[in-house]
């Protein structure tokens, strides 16, 4: 599995997808290393003890780190360090430490690592399966940072298509993300919806908390994108009868601080920092539910697979989530109380009808959703059916 930015769950918040299912392939018969940079995403520091090239073995799984370039706070480096990813990647001494896979899997966020995993299953004559996390161009064309015909993204489209067509399967992330595709060009006999998830046995279901004032908790990264401005907004009128609990760091933290502060809800209002992701369970005892916003953008419509959303159903928490996204959990499993994304005064009516809401109907809003996630999104659901791709990618003929 190559995968520029993987995660360690030992010593990161963020999303451990590839490892959570490798750990899940294991099951199955599959054996599964993970190509990733020795650097983390998005701080762009160097993992600890990453002095050269690494392997390490968690929870059984295999992680292959390969050195590259630290980038904090420098787009520059940035892009330093993904061309050095896919440059170590590429090399032939590379080849020669790895014993010669059955399947070769290139995750994108970045075009590039795919690529180079596309170009590595050529020399070793074995099937490449394209994993679409981010669709290239079309994410950043929604986000406004390209044009639609530019230079770059004409030849982000050409790239989209030749690993489409290298691939024997090609896995979305996002339930619409197929329709897009074939539109595209793309078969889509080809493409199989693979979701992120969680492994819902990580987390001890969480008791409704009996102190007060009443708490609700976010949990993941503080950016732009994330829409934690709204959130503070939507809460402010609760505060001071209730607390917002923030875990995560960001680009955008400090502007979110003064946010609070211009509010006047600061002391309502706590930042707690970065949690590993081993931690998140124990963390979320002391949330009475759960808060999230997926913002209003274009790019959502192919659909959601955040992350944090499965973390939270798995807990047994109630969720209130601000989303305008096609496919929407929290509302098909009535795990809690959904509204529209930029409608701030749903979004706190939301949140007040969730603080008032009997301890008896927020137990029944976090059964839904975990028993939902455990049925749809658990990595051991996820993972075998990755196993069947695999399977099927293995006794294909389309090695080209």
């Amino acid at each position: 599995m190559v995968n520029h930015y993987a995660t360690d769950p030992t010593e990161s918040s963020s999303g451990s997808r590839h490892f959570s299912l490798a750990k899940g392939l294991a099951r199955h018969g599959w054996d599964a290393t993970i190509i990733a940079a020795s650097t983390d995403h998005p701080s762009g520091l160097q993992r600890s003890g990453m002095t050269t090239t690494a392997l390490r073995r968690i929870e059984g799984v295999e992680f292959q780190f390969l050195r590259t370039p630290s980038y904090p706070g420098s787009a520059v480096r940035r892009l330093w360090n993904m061309m050095s990813f896919t440059q170590k990647l590429l090399a032939a001494r590379f080849a020669r430490s790895r014993p010669r896979p059955d399947v070769i899997i290139g995750s994108t966020v970045h075009p590039a690592a795919a690529w180079a995993a596309s170009a590595l299953s050529r020399r070793w004559g074995v099937p490449f399966v394209f994993e679409v996390r981010d669709l290239w161009p079309a994410t950043l064309i929604d986000m406004g940072k390209l044009a639609p015909n530019g230079v770059i993204a004409r030849a982000m489209r050409r790239l989209e298509r030749h690993l489409c067509d290298r691939a024997s399967a090609i896995i979305t992330l996002l339930p619409y993300a197929g329709a897009y595709l074939e539109d595209q060009g793309v078969s889509p006999e080809k493409v199989i919806w693979i979701s992120n998830g969680c492994a819902v046995a990580d987390f001890p279901k969480v008791e409704p908390s009996a102190a007060s004032p009443f708490t609700f908790m976010y949990l993941g990264s503080i950016g732009r994108a994330n829409g934690v401005d709204d959130i503070i907004r939507a809460f402010a009128p609760l505060a001071p009868s209730s607390r917002l609990v923030l875990y995560g760091t960001g680009a955008f933290e400090s502007s979110v601080r003064d946010l609070a502060r211009e509010l006047g809800i600061e002391t309502a209002v706590e930042f707690r920092g970065v949690v590993p992701k081993a931690r998140v369970p124990e963390v979320m005892r002391e949330a009475d539910a759960l808060v999230m916003n997926v913002l209003d953008l274009a790019v959502y419509r192919h659909g959601i697979s955040m992350n944090k959303l499965f973390d939270y159903m798995a807990s047994g928490l109630p969720i209130v989530m601000a989303s305008s996204a096609p496919n929407n959990p929290v509302r098909d499993s009535d795990a809690g109380i959904s509204v529209p994304a930029a409608d701030q005064g749903s979004f706190t009516a939301a949140m007040r009808r969730m603080s008032e809401s009997s301890d008896e109907q927020r137990r029944t809003w976090g059964d839904n959703g975990r028993r939902h996630v455990a049925e749809h999104y658990d990595y051991d659901v996820l993972a075998e059916k990755l196993a069947s791709v695999l399977t099927q990618a293995s006794q294909s003929e389309n090695v080209r």
